[in-house]
């Protein structure tokens, strides 16, 4: 951990990370970080109107990309990392990280919410973002670099 926070106040260090990889993984990156907000703020957007109108919450959507977004760069960036080894003993413990994080922060954005209502949103968004969204995008990406020889 201790590395970790040098490596945060040590310009040289990020530097050298950002310059290992190429300019076309930094783009790659990007585009995927940007598609992957766009397709999940939808899924999530539609998810929970169904919540709300099943369950009659007042469930305003307009934060809903911002999450996505926040938990994508937590995701994607390896923040994860970082919190893994200490869960590494807990059986299936890179699949309950994830989830935990989406359930945290969308009972955050989302308090009006119950708590069993944040969980199985939370539950319902990873399961279809795990298997249909990945989908998405490698399609969407593909096209994209198809119209961008």
């Amino acid at each position: 951990m201790v590395e970790f926070l040098n490596f945060l106040f040590n310009p040289e260090a990020i530097y050298d990370l950002a310059t290992a990889h190429s300019f076309e993984f930094w783009i790659s990156m990007g585009i995927n970080i940007i598609l992957s907000t766009l397709i999940g703020g939808i899924i999530l957007s539609i998810i929970l109107e169904i919540f709300g109108h099943k369950f009659g919450e007042n469930v305003s959507v307009k934060n809903t990309f911002l999450v996505v977004l926040i938990v994508n760069l937590i995701n994607m960036f390896g923040f994860m990392g970082l919190l893994l080894p200490f869960v590494i003993a807990i059986p299936f413990g890179n699949v309950i990280l994830p989830l935990l994080v989406w359930i945290v922060f969308i009972k955050l954005f989302f308090g009006d919410l119950s708590l069993v209502h944040s969980i199985a949103v939370a539950l319902i968004f990873y399961v279809i973002t795990l298997f249909f969204a990945p989908i998405i995008v490698g399609y969407l990406g593909g096209f994209l670099g198809n119209l961008f020889p």
